[in-house]
């Protein structure tokens, strides 16, 4: 197994850092805290802003041919660009009062698909949805518990449900954009944690993110096999994204939530955001198409 080691990129603490995300349109790095209602954004200068939402962001995604960004917010999704902050809501997810967006990602054929959970989480009681431009979002799956990482790679979807342990493999057929679960491909050992985001590489290898695994690591999903390791000087990683001008950079996220005061002490940078050159390429993103 290749270990590779992540280096700090922003120090600026994110109490629960999500949403890693290349934006090619800005040769930008962006992500968000969720738990401090904050989106970041910086590029390869090193120039970082950041954005007050006034609640809850939990992803984000580019936007075919707006140069804008689509994001989630505790119960909906709206558009967002640096110079305009949030615009148009797009979509309301109907879900409990202590039930809010989390990861999601979009489809080659541009439909976001965002998925939801309980604060706290609790077995069950959250699901995930597909939103197919200006149309009502229609529900895939029902009943998980932390909806994750989302991967596609020609007929098949990859998915996390956190609180499995498992990347789940889907059939998909793109024009539909039906999905029907087929098997586990990958198991995680409870030594490496659970699941949490996720990114594809060009040979269809999975770069997962595992909360309170110390690290994004990579899985074959035909074999489940455990190929290679991003170690990271912090317990809770959360999303990893690939990008940079070569799309050979993987853009990871921490966070500091539910850490006591003496695991913060003795892991000083979690929630910190870092960042690591690969010797492979990463798939870029899917857009939204709206």
């Amino acid at each position: 197994m290749k270990t590779y080691q992540a280096s700090i990129l922003s120090s600026l603490t994110c109490e629960l850092g999500e949403g890693a995300c290349w934006w090619p349109e800005r040769n930008s790095w962006c992500w968000v805290d969720i738990l401090g209602f904050t989106i970041y954004i910086r590029d390869l200068n090193g120039h970082q802003q950041q954005f007050d939402t006034g609640n809850y962001v939990t992803t984000l995604v580019p936007v075919a041919g707006r140069n804008e960004l689509l994001v989630g917010l505790k119960d909906g999704i709206a558009f967002f660009s640096p110079e305009h902050g949030l615009g148009k809501r797009i979509a309301v997810l109907e879900e409990p009062s202590n039930v809010r967006c989390n990861d999601g990602k979009c489809d080659p054929a541009g439909r976001l698909w965002i998925g939801t959970m309980q604060m706290p989480a609790d077995e069950g009681t959250g699901n995930l949805y597909c939103i197919s431009g200006s149309a009502a979002p229609v529900l895939k799956l029902a009943g998980v518990t932390i909806s994750n990482g989302l991967v596609w790679r020609g007929d098949k979807m990859y998915y996390n449900d956190t609180h499995t342990r498992t990347v789940q493999e889907f059939s998909y057929d793109e024009s539909s954009g039906a999905i029907a679960f087929t098997r586990v491909a990958v198991r995680i050992p409870p030594e490496l944690g659970w699941p949490d985001g996720m990114a594809i590489d060009s040979r269809g290898m999975l770069w997962v993110a595992h909360w309170g695994g110390y690290g994004v690591y990579c899985w074959n999903p035909e074999t489940g096999e455990l190929r290679g390791k991003v170690a990271v000087p912090a317990p809770h990683v959360s999303s990893c994204a690939f990008g940079g001008p070569d799309m050979d950079e993987l853009l990871i996220t921490t966070a500091r939530e539910h850490m006591t005061a003496e695991q913060v002490a003795e892991y000083p940078l979690s929630g910190s955001v870092f960042h690591v050159r690969l010797p492979i390429k990463g798939l870029p993103a899917n857009y939204f198409k709206y």
